[in-house]
């Protein structure tokens, strides 16, 4: 735990005022402070106005979803275009030159300087965009560092994950970055017609404090999975489709060979919710709420964690150090499991298959821990946000939302080849069946970075045909099993006492799965959570299910 992670919050070190009566509702108690509700349905008329942008069709069919702001299935391409077209006509920049903060969960980039991805693609928008890359399992930290001193990036891009982590977002965001309602609401988003093109649910997701404070990252509706490395599994002729969990636990048990420097997995711990039943984040029956760190689901999944810990079948990089870069370790085989975003299996086959054309990764069907119906999460309509820092005048706004909707540019466009994969024949090439592969330079110089800033439309648009089709087939099947929360459609700014309680006490079940603590301290970390800010939460929580018809 870093120091900026125990803190109070970073308002205080910012100088910044507490803004929490504004915003708060009526009746919010003062460990709620920033909290808001607010049905989706009533946000639509601050977000753009959609305007389809007419590109390549999906060749995979998705889903449809009928649950209130989850997003549904897109569906995907097994193909990549020819010929990729302009989405632009003009140039989106006007010259001018500015600091973007990004994560990345990888190796990270030449600067600027001496990297001919980031020059061709800032020669292409027409301004210049320097990138202050972070490491991505260490971000939270990095932006709480950033947001306490006051020394901004013009354009900022945060998880929603990390986010939630902060205590003080809610009040830290009106003093940080600058209103978008102003110059993307309905029609004003028509000068870009790519921000137009994102889906208008996840702009509602993009809402604080009743202002318009950021461009989405659309998500596919899970935040994760459980991904493998599908050619050493099929070589060694391991279980690809575990039932329970003792079968995953008997899987890492074969895998696992240290001498070999192998070890089943990374922490997955947060993919072991879900196997085991733990909800969410909150459980609504009988009138009553329950959070997840209080049912008996949360000590089984505890409990089970600790013995993956205890017997060495998670690499103990991993186990050591929470910075520990999964992504190295699962490309490099020493681990064959891991928990990660459909996002991160992409950004694998993109780094390795060129160098290895035999790697491959796969996801495990969903299962439950005692062979039962088994549940999964679901993402909200945006997983990451664009922020641009306050007081910039209008003309740097207006280039630096030009610069974001050029970032936006769907699959089959120049724009999206040239933001992904860098310059044709120099960071890639295309293969036999048309699809690119990335060079040498191209793994040492392209980072996914610009596509952070400007948000997707929701398609599978990977150049991998198998994988792409294993994904969309495994989201398709899977979107039966999303489990149905107490507040789905609803925009929630989270309490800020709640916000602040969830790294310490997520540290504190940390320790016991790691062995430090005993698995019977769960019921006492439980009521030290609820002493300091859960119950008040849990009252918050409560007014917002009355004020909306759901209990």
């Amino acid at each position: 735990m870093t120091p900026s992670m125990t803190r109070r919050g970073f308002l205080g070190l910012a100088g910044l005022t507490t803004l929490a009566a504004c915003s708060a509702p009526t009746g919010t108690r003062p460990g709620s402070s920033g909290a808001t509700a607010a049905a989706a349905d009533k946000l639509t008329k601050l977000a753009p106005t959609y305007i389809a942008f007419a590109g390549v069709k999906p060749d995979l069919a998705g889903t449809v979803s009928n649950l209130p702001g989850v997003p549904g299935i897109a569906g995907g391409f097994t193909t990549y275009p020819a010929s990729p077209t302009a989405a632009l006509t003009q140039k989106a920049g006007k010259g001018g030159s500015y600091k973007a903060m990004t994560p990345l969960w990888g190796p990270p980039p030449p600067g600027l300087s001496s990297n001919s991805y980031f020059q061709a693609v800032n020669a292409d928008i027409g301004a210049t965009v320097e990138f202050q890359i972070a490491d991505g399992n260490t971000y939270a930290d990095k932006a709480i560092a950033r947001l306490a001193s006051g020394d901004l990036p013009d354009i900022f891009a945060l998880p929603s994950w990390e986010i939630d982590k902060m205590a003080d977002f809610n009040t830290a965001v009106d003093k940080a970055f600058e209103d978008l309602t102003p110059y993307l609401q309905g029609d004003k988003v028509k000068p870009y017609p790519l921000l137009a093109n994102l889906p208008t649910a996840s702009w509602e997701w993009s809402v604080w404090n009743g202002k318009l404070m950021a461009v989405p990252y659309p998500t596919e509706p899970f935040p994760y999975g459980l991904l493998y490395r599908k050619d050493l599994f099929e070589k060694n002729g391991w279980n690809q489709n575990p039932k329970t969990a003792d079968e995953l636990y008997q899987l890492g048990k074969t895998i696992t060979d240290a001498k070999a420097k192998r070890w089943a997995f990374g922490d997955i711990h947060e993919m072991a919710w879900p196997i085991f039943g733990v909800p969410q984040d909150w459980r609504y029956a009988g009138g009553k709420l329950v959070n997840k760190y209080e049912t008996p689901e949360f000590e089984e999944m505890l409990a089970w964690m600790r013995k993956l810990f205890a017997e060495g079948l998670i690499h103990p990089n991993v186990a050591s150090s929470k910075g520990a870069n999964e992504k190295d370790l699962i490309g490099a085989g020493q681990i064959t499991i891991y928990r990660d975003g459909f996002g991160g299996w992409k950004e694998l086959l993109q780094q390795h298959t060129g160098k290895n054309p035999d790697f491959a990764m796969g996801v495990f069907p969903l299962f439950a821990h005692d062979g039962g119906t088994p549940i999964m999460y679901h993402n909200n309509a945006a997983g990451m946000f664009t922020f641009i820092k306050k007081g910039l005048p209008k003309e740097k706004m207006e280039e630096i939302l030009s610069i974001l909707n050029w970032c936006a540019a769907p699959y089959g466009t120049k724009e999206y080849e040239l933001s992904n994969f860098g310059i044709k024949g120099k960071h890639f090439t295309l293969d036999a069946k048309g699809i690119p592969q990335t060079t040498d330079l191209g793994r040492k110089e392209v980072a996914y970075t610009y596509g952070f800033l400007g948000g997707r439309p929701l398609f599978v648009d990977w150049p991998f045909p198998e994988a792409a089709k294993a994904n969309i087939e495994w989201q398709n099947t899977s979107f039966q099993y999303i489990e149905k929360t107490p507040f789905d459609g609803i925009r929630i700014q989270r309490p800020s006492k709640y916000a602040g309680l969830q790294v310490p006490t997520e540290d504190k079940f940390t320790d016991i799965m790691r062995g430090r603590r005993p698995v019977s301290d769960a019921k006492q970390i439980a009521a030290e959570w609820r002493r300091d800010g859960g119950d008040e939460a849990r009252e918050f929580y409560m007014k917002v299910l009355r004020d909306n018809g759901r209990a």
